[in-house]
């Protein structure tokens, strides 16, 4: 009799933990337009999200099912031991390779889930280019970064620096940019750029626009806005953001006033040769770019509106055929909690807030159709008072949200989900 019960124990005990593996195995698939829940639940989850905020401000994350008919998909998470210090943003790199900041900048293959290399770099705000044969990373020094290389010397307080690296991200060089204008300021890091083969980078001022040789080291101005900057009855005031089209062409995204009738400047873009030469200049007097968010992913330019003149539609410029496009959204007021265009131009997200959410549609970019929607949500609100950070990698149809990155008060939490393009 006792050994008849001992086998009934032991076989419900195997049927428990078969119906254990079933429901793990479960969680592990992934949904076409699903929800992502953040949660930690047990006492031990607990203790390891205490023991991980402790030690570098990155959370990880668990995902339980909560005995609800949503589908929970499980993601990708940070590991606790890829980076140092709050993760402070996440930059498209090429490919499936992102660059994040924390302590220092981190090459990290998001494909194998590991960091590549580092480079003891730290700003207060920054933008990544990726060029044929490395990456530029510019930004507003704090006066922390630098390392043993006499050249990596950062430049005073606040200043805007740039550093060349190398693809094994490793520093080839360092711009101060405060240093190279006399009677000049840069207005935003989002008007510099690289030309791909590394040579050149131009910048954008109060005044002017600037070329600066690698090689030499040299200054030279490209345009006097003043002076040069006229085109089509139209006076350029300012280039906030500027990215190469070829190695001798930049196209700009800024303001200008119409030389006829004076006033207050509308939005602008156009191109300008680096010899000088064929300026453009396209009004777009009912559309208010947002230059701080304008992104180029492959052939792309999307120009997001203006927070206080969103409705619901985004502005892309085709760079090769040099023709536009207006796309709309799901909704009028989709597009003032975020757009986001992919590494490589197929695709175009959106985030929107909730109390306790954010939910990101992606549309693809050529036919402007909706194709996937996901929510992720956690229960402190906190991480939905600001916009997220989110990149789309094209190859893998792979999403990652960043949330908390600005936020002193909470851990930055990072989590990605695969979408079908």
């Amino acid at each position: 009799m006792k050994t008849k019960w001992m086998c009934m124990i032991l076989m419900l005990a195997l049927m428990f933990n078969l119906s254990a593996c079933g429901n793990r195995q479960e969680n592990g698939n992934s949904s076409e337009n699903g929800t992502i829940k953040i949660e930690l639940q047990s006492e031990e989850d607990d203790i390891l999200e205490n023991t991980v905020n402790e030690s570098n401000d990155i959370n990880v994350i668990n995902l339980h099912d909560n005995g609800t008919d949503k589908k929970i998909m499980e993601v990708g998470t940070v590991k606790d031991s890829a980076f140092s210090g709050k993760v402070s943003g996440c930059y498209y790199a090429g490919g499936n390779r992102i660059i994040v900041a924390a302590d220092k900048l981190y090459l990290y293959d998001a494909g194998r889930g590991e960091t590549i290399a580092n480079a003891d770099i730290s700003m207060d705000d920054l933008c990544v280019q990726a060029y044929a044969d490395g990456y530029f990373v510019v930004g507003q020094g704090n006066g922390s970064g630098g390392g043993s290389n006499g050249s990596f010397a950062t430049s005073e307080s606040g200043g805007v620096n740039g550093y060349i690296l190398n693809k094994d991200f490793a520093i080839q060089d360092t711009i101060s940019f405060s240093g190279l204008l006399s009677n000049d300021f840069i207005i935003q890091i989002t008007g510099i750029a690289i030309s791909q083969d590394g040579k050149q980078v131009a910048f954008g001022g109060l005044q002017g626009l600037y070329l600066y040789d690698t090689s030499s080291r040299k200054v030279r101005t490209i345009l006097n806005y003043s002076e040069e900057g006229i085109a089509d009855n139209m006076q350029i005031v300012t280039m906030e953001s500027l990215a190469f089209t070829g190695n001798d062409t930049l196209i700009y995204v800024g303001m200008a006033t119409d030389t006829s009738i004076g006033g207050d400047g509308v939005s602008v873009y156009g191109t300008v040769s680096t010899d000088s030469g064929n300026l453009t200049i396209t009004k777009k007097a009912d559309y208010k770019v947002n230059t701080e968010e304008v992104q180029k992913g492959g052939n792309l330019l999307i120009m997001p509106q203006s927070f206080d003149k969103n409705n619901g539609t985004l502005l892309v410029l085709d760079t090769i055929s040099n023709t536009e496009k207006t796309m709309s959204f799901t909704s009028r007021s989709e597009g003032k909690d975020g757009v986001y265009c992919s590494g490589q131009g197929k695709y175009v997200a959106t985030s929107i807030l909730g109390e306790d959410s954010v939910t990101i549609n992606i549309y693809d970019a050529a036919s402007g159709k909706s194709i996937h929607t996901e929510t992720v949500w956690d229960s402190n609100s906190t991480y939905f008072l600001r916009v997220p950070q989110i990149l789309i990698l094209d190859e893998s149809g792979t999403c990652i949200v960043v949330l908390g990155r600005g936020i002193d008060e909470v851990s930055t939490l990072i989590t990605t989900f695969d979408f079908a393009g």
